[in-house]
């Protein structure tokens, strides 16, 4: 699949309007910036969960759905991760989908060489905040679903007698290969809504068609669309082990770095990969769509 207007793949297009975008265009960060400040606000408020006043609020719903151990310390930075991956899905259905919305409209501005007018994106994506938060639900619940359904089938198939699968002990499944399958469906799930949130800005569709055509786009440009998601979700790796070692954490540095991994990982995720992803995608969207190529 290569551009007719410059020779190049729309794949290195894509990125090299993105960097450029960045560079030259430092409001495109506001978006991405409040969503940063709300997560980040967020998982300060569940560092401070097993104090007062918060513990009268977040206590009781911690304390029954994980057990009061929870609360205390230091066994309370354990559970942290968890319930700040929890929080941002929230975050990004409710905020996140029309932060998105805003980021696509300004991006569409760039790409038409003209002045970013914050309060006009503003403004379209309000109109379709609706749809925005749909897109967003289904594709975070699909996941989510999806995911749980996998660890139960699991479980299952372990607690009935079986002590391998595919030669592997349950630890490893249970552990590092569930670790790689929520990786892996992730990529693949957001990749193929990706392009839903473009269409619905940027075409003005609506929900269902704009869902069909995010199908359509990614199963036209499959390679294109994977190595846009998934090469800056590769930043979630050292992430991913190092709350997956909590505990090795604690035991042998201080608990309170498991607090400082989640900060860290507020802003790579908002000011890297989101950015990254939602930039290349909507340029790739718009270069593939005026052009009219196959990949």
């Amino acid at each position: 699949m290569y551009s007719q207007k410059t020779g190049k793949s729309p794949l290195r297009e894509a990125y090299n309007l993105t960097f450029r975008c960045i560079k030259n265009n430092p409001a495109i960060f506001f978006p991405f910036i409040i969503f940063a400040v709300f997560d980040f606000i967020a998982t300060i408020i569940i560092y401070l969960a097993p104090r007062a006043p918060l513990r009268a609020i977040l206590g009781p719903p911690i304390r029954t759905l994980w057990g009061e151990r929870f609360l205390h310390y230091p066994l309370n930075f354990i559970l942290l991760p968890k319930l700040a991956s929890l929080s941002r899905m929230v975050l990004t259905i409710c905020v996140g989908s029309l932060l998105t919305g805003i980021a696509v409209a300004m991006i569409l501005n760039v790409y038409n060489k003209k002045h970013i007018n914050l309060i006009a994106c503003l403004r379209s994506s309000f109109k379709k905040y609706i749809h925005l938060f749909a897109v967003v639900l289904f594709f975070s619940s699909l996941y989510f679903i999806l995911i749980r359904i996998i660890r139960k089938a699991l479980i299952m198939y372990f607690i009935s007698g079986h002590s391998k699968l595919l030669f592997l002990e349950a630890g490893i499944w249970m552990g590092p290969l569930l670790l790689v399958l929520s990786f892996v469906f992730a990529i693949l799930i957001q990749s193929a809504f990706i392009y839903a949130i473009p269409v619905l800005i940027i075409e003005r569709q609506r929900l269902v068609k704009s869902i069909v055509k995010s199908f359509i786009t990614f199963k036209r440009m499959f390679f294109s669309t994977i190595t846009l998601v998934g090469l800056p979700m590769l930043f979630y790796i050292p992430f991913i082990i190092l709350q997956y070692k909590s505990v090795f954490l604690i035991n042998k540095l201080f608990p309170e770095f498991v607090l400082l991994v989640s900060l860290l990982y507020v802003i790579v995720n908002a000011l890297i990969i989101d950015i990254l992803v939602t930039t290349s995608i909507t340029f790739l969207y718009l270069i593939t769509t005026h052009e009219k190529t196959d990949e």
